[in-house]
């Protein structure tokens, strides 16, 4: 078997070998129950932070993501997934506004308050969480002239 590389992924290699490519999180935020147990990655930006006594819950706003993992913030966006880390996070890391990327297994729906409304969301059990710089990454070209002078 012949691969060509490129860039890597975000996450690491043992994580996204336990992805399933095939599960959208569309799907699954469609209907969640189904794909209990499944794997897959999202990556969106963290809406809120909370420690809890199983944990730390994390909402996040999900987006589509581009080959190495990252949420495409440029497209609109496909909607809410909760992620309950086992652990302890610092909340004032984990904040909101904050690129991340996560592969979980799927592990059900869980109600939470959002505008007001108890509305359900799919949960995810975090196998890798990332996150990701407040700048953009990937290549980067620039010409420029300069002049200097000197005394």
């Amino acid at each position: 078997m012949l691969q060509i590389g490129g860039c890597g992924t975000v996450l690491s290699r043992t994580t996204m070998d336990q992805v399933d490519p095939y599960i959208s999180p569309q799907a699954v935020l469609n209907n969640p129950k189904p794909f209990i147990g499944q794997t897959i990655l999202v990556g969106g930006t963290i809406l809120s932070a909370k420690n809890l006594r199983e944990g730390t819950l994390i909402e996040v706003l999900t987006y589509p993501t581009n080959r190495r993992g990252e949420p495409k913030l440029d497209e609109p966006a496909l909607g809410r997934f909760l992620l309950l880390h086992p652990g302890y996070l610092d909340t004032l890391i984990y904040q909101e506004g904050r690129r991340i990327v996560a592969a979980g297994r799927i592990a059900g729906e869980r109600s939470m308050e959002a505008d007001e409304t108890g509305r359900t969301f799919p949960l995810l059990t975090p196998l890798e969480v990332k996150l990701l710089p407040d700048y953009e990454t990937g290549p980067r070209f620039g010409i420029g002239l300069g002049v200097g002078f000197g005394f």
